[in-house]
């Protein structure tokens, strides 16, 4: 299995090489180290991390709080504050984007592996579908059945402009409508894969036949901007050049 990859965000240079030299004494991988606040967001989608190593003042601009609300917005992953910050204060606004974890430096590196480990299998432990008696999506004659609102709508995949993770949930957008599914990104993968839609993301699948244009970190694809990791991007070239 391979290692998880960590995102590590701290405006200290000396500090994120030695959180990195930690992580990788651990035995994981470092995604990406960002030392300015205004390439988290950036970074976040293009290195695909499994866990966020948070610090919580960054000097000027927004604070570690403020960025993790920000990009809990794109996915929602594993997320553990590595701070110096103890305070009352500082905790209760913390606690408000929910974090999968709050170590106050200096910090152990075991009791960094825990937080790292036990977050990391919560959130896979939420990923995995509930059992439900009834399927949320079935193919029919190559149209798409979804359950929605405790009725079937049938959908043909050619109205399906893309499909987004959100947790264990997943939002599958059409021409003219939104559906929310409680049933995972795979799941409605193996469904639509055939009738060519791609991975762009770790969060999105993309119609190619809905895709208007290639950008640097995204696509835009039904009048919106969906990002597009830089891996996934070569691979959605090489497909679009051997159709």
């Amino acid at each position: 299995m391979a290692s998880l990859r960590i995102m590590i965000v701290e405006d200290e240079p000396i500090i994120a090489d030695e959180i990195a030299a930690t992580v990788e004494d651990l035995g994981y991988t470092v995604a990406a180290k960002v030392i300015h606040g205004k390439d988290v967001k950036e970074q976040f989608v293009r290195c695909e991390p499994d866990v966020v190593l948070m610090d919580i003042n960054l000097g000027k601009g927004p604070d570690g709080i403020q960025l993790a609300a920000e990009i809990k917005q794109v996915q929602h992953l594993p997320l553990i504050f590595l701070t110096s910050y103890s305070d009352k204060t500082t905790i209760d606004r913390a606690k408000q984007v929910n974090p999968d974890g709050y170590i106050v430096k200096p910090f152990d590196e075991k009791d960094l592996q825990v937080a790292i480990e036990i977050a990391f299998h919560r959130f896979e432990q939420l990923q995995k579908p509930a059992v439900e008696e009834k399927p949320e999506t079935f193919l029919v004659n190559k149209h798409l059945f979804i359950r929605s609102k405790n009725k079937l709508v049938k959908l043909n995949p050619e109205e399906v402009i893309y499909a987004e993770a959100q947790s264990n949930y997943t939002l599958v957008k059409t021409d003219k409508d939104k559906f929310m599914l409680s049933t995972t990104l795979g799941i409605i993968e193996e469904k639509l894969l055939p009738f060519g839609f791609f991975r762009l993301h770790r969060s999105y699948l993309a119609n190619l036949a809905k895709i208007d244009a290639i950008e640097e970190d995204h696509v835009l694809i039904g009048g919106e901007a969906v990002p597009v990791s830089k891996k996934q991007k070569q691979d959605l070239l090489n497909h679009i050049t051997q159709l």
